[in-house]
């Protein structure tokens, strides 16, 4: 190429080629310097330098100068060219510029101990939607070395390579991000499974390795995943549900399962799909939770509640024929009666925590009995009036705010919510004195039935709002004391109000009241 050449030559279309092939590299320092040595030998430079730059900061871990210096230096000289010298204006410019002659331009710095010979120089930036990512910089001994052609030359060179050190750094995140995302997976410690659309293992996790009995996780990439079935047949229920039900895009499915072979175990699996949008692939994510040591106290709490509902109820019944059988043969003015009295209330207790413990059992064991077209006017009528009834002992006084109209069906299991509601009134009435007034309201809004009872009893204190719902929790206060109760009303409240799908809750300003309620949704 001469100097005043106006068409391309042969080699000048070859280094296009070559700088072309940047494309396919990976590698950012690979890219930066075969950029600085194709143009350096392109423009017969004696030296260039470049470094990366966002439109507003040097990434300082890329920066290759034309002579070696240490971090501190080359900071020093980088911030400098910047501010005063021709890559600064480049930058702010945002085009190219040459420097015929370096002693009669200001756009060119000299450092005091800078002993490179520099006369003519060439700058352009590497521009990637409208910001500046890069700037190279050539320099000659001799001046008016750079040409107007050079010029052009670079800026299609600059084009180029900014698209090449673009994708080395894209791809450089997606790495980052992908090692990233492995050592989150890695580090999850519930088995997780990636699969292709036929069951074909992508990637699993430590714990997924642990379960295969693999030294390396790598063995089992390609495998499927019914080829581990001989360590667990857990395998197989995925492989099988992912067979007759697949998830779809978006979707999101779990079930629990039993592992038979071995040492018997208990997970919950959660199934999603993923897809490939750039190509026609995808496949799924399994995530499988052991809950073995969960369900092992599940299933010693169910056999402790059939333990204590059945076994202690014939015992309970002989010592209260006894005690019935001493307070009838005792005279009436006997000094004993106090103590059968006080052994009669002790076994009514027992009684009353064993019904309650029994329901939790039934509730558990049985589910939901749905019954279509129950009235539930009629349902809540029949609470307030057993409400009325109990009360009248108190000499409390039971407002009707019920506005459901008689003729409202829908489908619920008129047994556990009547025992539901029940529960709710007959805490009102132990929890407000005498002559005291209790609401029930009951009224429809927006597809659901909401039920409340508000009282003007003993309220309850602000830190134990949270925990009312919970089982066996009873409110340490002194009002208390004398009312009898296990802390299971309330739990079995909840228990039947979720399983309806609806809601509790709880308002109360402790020394003037408590409103409890519930909703449910309404399935005709």
């Amino acid at each position: 190429m001469t100097e005043n050449a106006l068409q391309p030559t042969f080699e000048d279309l070859e280094l296009l080629v070559r700088v072309s092939q940047l494309l396919t590299l990976r590698d950012l320092n690979d890219v930066i310097g075969q950029v600085m040595q194709l143009t350096g030998e392109a423009v017969k430079a004696s030296k260039t330098s470049l470094f990366l730059h966002d439109g507003s900061e040097v990434d300082w871990n890329y920066i290759f100068t034309a002579r070696s210096m240490d971090d501190a230096t080359s900071s020093h000289v980088v911030r400098s060219v910047l501010d005063k010298g021709l890559a600064g204006w480049v930058v702010r410019q945002r085009q190219g510029a040459i420097i015929p002659d370096t002693d009669t331009d200001d756009r060119w710095h000299i450092f005091p101990d800078d002993t490179l010979p520099v006369r003519s120089a060439m700058c352009v930036p590497l521009m990637y939607s409208e910001q500046v990512v890069a700037v190279l910089t050539l320099v000659h001994p001799q001046p008016n070395h750079f040409s107007e052609y050079h010029l052009r030359l670079m800026t299609i060179i600059a084009n180029q390579a900014t698209v090449a050190i673009r994708n080395t750094q894209l791809f450089a995140r997606l790495r980052e991000r992908q090692r990233q995302l492995e050592a989150v997976l890695l580090s999850v410690p519930d088995m997780l499974f990636v699969l292709e659309k036929d069951g074909t293992i992508l990637l699993i996790n430590t714990g997924a390795q642990q379960i295969l009995g693999l030294a390396n996780r790598t063995k089992a990439i390609g495998s499927h995943l019914a080829d581990f079935a001989q360590h667990s047949d857990i395998f197989l229920t995925v492989v099988e549900t992912l067979s007759n039900r697949p998830p779809l895009p978006d979707e999101q499915y779990s079930f629990e399962v039993r592992n038979s072979t071995g040492r018997q175990q208990d997970y919950v699996v959660n199934i999603s799909a993923w897809e490939d949008p750039t190509v026609t692939n995808g496949g799924y994510v399994v995530l499988m939770h052991d809950v073995t040591t969960l369900r092992n106290l599940y299933r010693f709490k169910d056999e402790m509640l059939r333990i204590v509902s059945h076994d202690l109820r014939s015992p309970l019944a002989v010592i209260a024929g006894y005690a019935d059988l001493f307070q009838q043969d005792l005279p009436a003015d006997s000094f004993m009666q106090e103590y059968v009295e006080s052994i009669q209330r002790s076994i009514e207790r027992m009684g009353n925590l064993l019904e309650d413990l029994l329901k939790v059992r039934q509730i558990d064991e049985k589910g939901l009995h749905l019954e279509p077209n129950t009235p539930l006017a009629d349902l809540v009528l029949s609470v307030f009036q057993g409400a009325v009834l109990a009360s009248r002992q108190k000499g409390q006084q039971i407002l009707n705010q019920i506005t459901i109209p008689t003729d409202f069906v829908a489908s619920v299991d008129p047994t556990l919510l009547r025992q539901a509601m029940e529960n709710f009134a007959s805490n009102a009435i132990k929890y407000t004195p005498e002559d005291g007034t209790i609401i029930i309201r009951a009224y429809l809004i927006d597809g659901r039935m909401v039920y409340e009872v508000e009282d003007n009893g003993i309220g309850i204190p602000p830190h134990a709002l949270s925990q009312v719902f919970d089982a066996f929790y009873r409110v340490n206060a002194r009002q208390n004391a004398s009312i009898s109760g296990a802390g299971l009303g309330l739990s079995l409240v909840k228990s039947i109000v979720e399983r309806h799908e609806g809601q509790v809750w709880v308002k109360s300003v402790e020394g003037v009241g408590s409103t409890f309620g519930m909703w449910i949704p309404l399935y005709s």
